[in-house]
């Protein structure tokens, strides 16, 4: 909550700044906005769209004399995330589905510097294209969506695959074990302008980076060592579980997908 405070903090400081440094001669424009997002992580590990919000302000810089173009500096606070899904689980003795589990729903709290080159078509409207940078303040839910196992229900913390698990990275309570902080990716969208200085726009954002650090790694759970009192039969058999493990667990890239519309003032 604190670091969410100080973003939306910094937005309201570049709003005023800006809005401080206009006169009439100048034909910056400023503003903010507010509205919804449909967010999910997409891949072949995909997940359900989750509904955010987001909130920014920006500097509109006309690069024409006509001002057909223009470039659009932002800073966004956006709440993203995506709805677990459901997947099969197995048995580890038939290798069978024997059911199935809900992955958690997910909040990822980001902070975006957007950058945008603006095509007005007309006086109330226009088209623009950019990109993205931003920087993860904040997630809460079940981190390792992207690294669950096919027997998730099976594991407990007493038994040796569940500590090859942890050893392998798979259990944490810490978003950086998981999550690369840094996310950047590309922008299409447009904006509807009106004679009150309120406007609409719409906005897709697809994220260029892996969401998940540890893919990066591509990190296969361990064979755990042989234990004091299990015979060569059951060591055998807990190998076979690992290969198991191994060869379902889905480790292709899961990046931000994102809509967004607005409803903002160009003050």
């Amino acid at each position: 909550m604190k670091k969410f405070i100080l973003s939306l903090g910094a937005i309201a400081f570049l709003s005023l700044t800006a809005t401080a440094q206009r006169n009439p001669n100048n034909p910056v424009e400023t503003g903010m906005k507010i509205g919804g997002n449909m967010s999910t992580l997409s891949g072949e590990n995909g997940q359900d769209y989750k509904p955010g919000v987001h909130v920014g302000a920006f500097v509109e810089y006309p690069l024409s004399y006509y001002k057909k173009f223009a470039l659009q500096l932002e800073l966004m606070y956006s709440m993203q995330g995506y709805k677990g899904i459901e997947y099969d689980q197995y048995d580890l003795t038939t290798y069978k589905i024997n059911g199935t589990e809900r992955l958690e729903d997910v909040t990822h709290h980001y902070l975006y510097l957007p950058l945008q080159v603006k095509y007005y078509v007309s006086d109330n409207f226009s088209v623009e294209l950019g990109g993205q940078v931003g920087y993860m303040v904040a997630a809460s839910g079940q981190y390792d969506m992207n690294r669950y196992n096919p027997v998730r229900n099976l594991v407990n913390p007493s038994s040796g695959l569940e500590e090859a698990l942890f050893e392998a990275g798979y259990r944490s309570n810490k978003p950086k074990d998981f999550y690369e902080m840094l996310d950047y990716g590309v922008t299409a969208g447009f904006s509807v302008y009106l004679n009150n200085g309120f406007f609409i726009s719409g906005r897709y954002y697809y994220g260029l980076q892996d969401v998940y650090k540890l893919d990066n790694d591509d990190k296969k759970v361990p064979i755990p060592a042989k234990t004091p009192g299990m015979t060569d039969e059951m060591y055998q058999q807990l190998i076979g579980q690992v290969n198991f493990i191994n060869k379902h667990i889905k480790t292709d890239p899961l990046n931000n997908s994102v809509i967004q519309v607005s409803v903002g003032y160009r003050f």
